[in-house]
């Protein structure tokens, strides 16, 4: 039934990613596409769907064999998971994927089939030749945003305009509210992400505490009660990591392999849209995007972050993870959701998966970054048969809603991943505000690059916009004419 192009083993993919929550191989049968699945480690049994049944909505249809191919651009897909193997293996993200699958083949008569590359950018080009081509070699790329990826083909004209097609209902559940509202312009959209990829559950920013080094230091605050009473914010956070560093060797710099922080930051980006910082808005009379990043509240968020973060060295990417929490070595860790997943199941320390702070109180609510680099993002091309490529999406979106889900954010997030009742809770409100703006992808002018600098104490804000501005406008307007015109 697959067809691969990989670089990479499949099964090499999910051992690495998923190996330690393996369960016991569930049965062969297709799954009943009206019932929600509820096969578990422990047999629990969750509510059935009670909401409108978009199978019925969607009729009877017979495809005649049809094939259905998904390139899966995907430079990481030991740590992004949309592709199943042939069989059932016993992995919860593969064989809910292999389930669904075979369940959509069954009810509809079609062949969905599989093409990897493990690279993105190169994968996307891949894409772009075969709608140049106009040869229909794919129905649908699952892929990331940013890289050369599917938020440059959008402005390429590579992609097709989600919002035309009939079959496919944008606004509801399986597909993601946060693209929906933040990411349709002008009654155009490109790309968007759901239950459809289990990867969109691994995108959001959080913050992890480690227990044992607040048991260390006396660390005594509840914090899941700071968070559901809303207290959880930019000042609680200084207050607990304060005068936390050390230069552990005394060679006059702060390095991740061996010194200790209060606060480690790997991604600088939650912080700000934790704090309620937009990178852009869509303008009012929604004709423009603007950018408006030179403000009070901004500026205050950077004066923060100033005190808050320390500047750490680091010998790899992933260092800030693998070496200074891990082992122990910074209270508090900013990074995302999948980092439990890939990096921290064999930690030996607990730790508290925390949403990223607000800015203070009066925020109305937390807010998570979603990390536009996961493969969790899906885009149709241009060349597809809209009938047939929306009717199949939407079928494996809804499909994935009903009995993907569970497997994925109950089963694996919430019962494997999350180590206690307080864990659990938390991922909610983890998920509850997820974030993504056009600017967040596009940084027009490098925009978004200077308030980072700023926040590191590279730059000053206000001085250092005006010398971009101009490219800003510009870029906006390129971006503008270029999404219109698709």
């Amino acid at each position: 039934m697959k067809n691969y192009k990989s670089l990479l083993s499949r099964l090499t993919a999910f051992l690495v990613c998923i190996s330690l929550i393996a369960i016991a191989s569930c049965g062969s049968n297709t799954d009943d596409l009206d019932t929600v699945d509820t096969e578990s480690d422990n047999q629990d049994t969750v509510p059935a769907v009670t909401e409108r049944d978009r199978f019925d909505e969607l009729g009877e249809k017979n495809f005649e064999g049809r094939v259905y191919t998904i390139l899966d651009a995907n430079g990481f897909p030991s740590m992004h998971v949309n592709m199943p193997e042939e069989s059932e293996n016993g992995d919860i993200i593969n064989d809910a994927l292999y389930r669904r699958d075979k369940a959509i083949e069954e009810k509809y008569n079609v062949d969905i089939q599989y093409t990897q590359i493990t690279w993105a950018a190169e994968g996307v080009a891949a894409l772009k030749s075969s709608v140049l081509a106009d040869d229909d070699e794919y129905q649908l790329c699952i892929s990331t945003l940013k890289g050369n990826a599917l938020a440059s083909a959008a402005l390429e004209g590579i992609l097709a305009n989600l919002c035309d097609m009939d079959y496919m209902s944008l606004g509801e559940k399986w597909w993601s509210s946060l693209m929906y509202e933040d990411l349709r312009f002008n009654d155009k959209m490109y790309y968007t992400t759901g239950d459809i990829s289990p990867v969109m559950y691994q995108t959001a920013g959080c913050l992890y505490l480690n227990m044992k080094l607040a048991d260390d230091y006396n660390v005594t605050e509840d914090f899941p009660e700071l968070v559901r009473s809303g207290k959880w914010t930019l000042d609680a956070v200084e207050r607990i990591t304060k005068d936390m560093d050390r230069d552990l060797n005394d060679d006059g710099k702060m390095d991740s392999w061996d010194d200790f922080v209060g606060f480690n930051d790997a991604y600088m980006a939650n912080i700000f849209v934790g704090a309620g910082v937009d990178y852009s808005t869509i303008s009012a009379d929604g004709r423009s995007v603007e950018v408006d990043i030179v403000n009070e509240h901004t500026l205050n968020v950077i004066d923060i972050i100033n005190k808050l973060v320390p500047n750490v060295n680091s010998r790899e990417r992933n260092d800030k993870i693998t070496k200074m929490f891990m082992e122990d070595r910074s209270l508090v860790l900013n990074h995302l959701v999948e980092s439990a997943i890939i990096y921290l199941r064999e930690m030996d320390s607990d730790y508290l998966i925390l949403p990223m702070p607000k800015y203070d109180e009066a925020q109305e609510n937390y807010r998570s970054y979603c990390n536009p680099w996961a493969s969790a993002f899906i885009g149709i091309p241009r060349t597809a048969d809209e009938e047939f490529v929306g009717f199949v999406t939407e079928a494996l979106g809804y499909y994935s809603y009903k009995n993907v889900r569970h497997q994925t954010y109950d089963l694996l997030l919430k019962q494997k991943v999350a180590r206690d009742e307080d864990n659990t809770e938390m991922l909610d409100y983890v998920f509850d505000n997820l974030y993504l703006d056009f600017n967040s992808l596009y940084d027009f002018g490098g925009s978004t690059s200077i308030i980072e600098a700023a926040a590191m104490g590279e730059a000053e804000l206000a001085s250092a916009y005006a010398e971009i501005e101009t490219k800003v406008k510009s870029d906006i307007d390129k971006f503008v004419e270029s999404w219109n015109g698709n």
